[in-house]
């Protein structure tokens, strides 16, 4: 199969504004009193996906995590450009499997595909999504606003992707059907919450996801912030291998009652985990920490 091929099972997934892929570039208009949000998710076989698995799964997979970016700017989803690089000799069928996926993946959040670049390599899998969303001109949460006194909250379950990783490699892990289940679907179809998004909007000071680990995602925040995240210790056991992809933001105290609500409504787990104060850094037990995740060496 050549690039021009892949194109052809791609182009059924293109939206309005990618123009059908006939084009080289994609036309969009943002809607009125709405601002773009962008971002952009790199996946690499063997580093965020085991080796081998570059069909459907890895496809959901990228676009899902690329989109937890735009749920905890409090986004909606309204396209992706998408670029891939595929190993030469690659069987043809985990192209279809990977479009697929995609199908699905963008089926569930309402955002087609509106362009990119295809490409091969001699090298394993390399493939990125740059999604794109709007929000009420102004109401973007940024990862700056926290404040003195705030609460530090998380959405969901942490650690299950870590479990899911573990079991789709052939781990025995010693938990019931549902919960391998659930810990599978963490890992290769990680939830955006795009249904908290209006109330994380509303209450929320900053807020970011949870990809590298929950202690340096809240340090993105203190950072961004310039203020100090005081998390209880409890809540870092098994959080710290990130692949979550679940919301942690910060929001008065004030609002405890309204974001519970609004979380009820929707089904969602939230857990207070923490405290904003003045200083820097994160803090456990009245002391300083080294947040521990995942972090890239160059």
């Amino acid at each position: 199969m050549n690039e021009f091929d892949f194109i052809e099972l791609l182009r059924p997934l293109a939206g309005k504004s990618g123009l059908g892929l006939n084009d080289d570039a994609a036309l969009l208009k943002p809607s009125p009193g709405k601002d773009l949000v962008l971002s952009k998710d790199t996946m690499v076989e063997g580093v965020h996906f085991p080796n081998g698995r570059i069909g459907g799964d890895f496809a959901e997979r990228l676009l899902r995590t690329a989109l937890s970016d735009l749920a905890a700017k409090g986004a909606r989803p309204i396209g992706y450009l998408l670029s891939v690089a595929w190993p030469k000799g690659t069987d043809p069928k985990f192209m279809a499997g990977f479009v697929k996926g995609l199908r699905e993946a963008q089926d569930s959040f309402d955002c087609p595909l509106m362009g990119g670049d295809t490409t091969s390599t001699e090298g394993p899998l390399v493939a990125s999504a740059t999604v794109i969303g709007e929000v009420p001109s102004g109401e973007m949460v940024l990862r700056s606003g926290a404040r003195v006194g705030d609460d530090v909250w998380f959405t969901g379950a942490l650690g299950r992707a870590e479990n899911g990783l573990a079991l789709i490699q052939g781990q025995d892990i010693q938990l019931s059907a549902d919960e391998k289940l659930a810990c599978e679907e963490a890992y290769l179809r990680p939830e955006p919450r795009f249904l908290f998004r209006k109330a994380l909007r509303h209450y929320a000071t900053a807020a970011a996801d949870i990809s590298d680990g929950l202690s340096v995602d809240a340090l993105h925040i203190a950072t961004a912030s310039q203020m100090r995240l005081h998390l209880e210790a409890k809540y870092l056991i098994g959080a710290e291998f990130g692949d979550d992809y679940e919301l942690l933001f910060t929001a008065s105290p004030q609002d405890k009652k309204a974001l519970e609500e609004a979380a009820k409504k929707i089904g969602l787990r939230l857990t207070r985990c923490g405290q904003v104060s003045e200083g820097e850094g994160i803090w456990v037990n009245g002391a300083p920490i080294a947040p521990k995740g995942y972090s890239h060496g160059f």
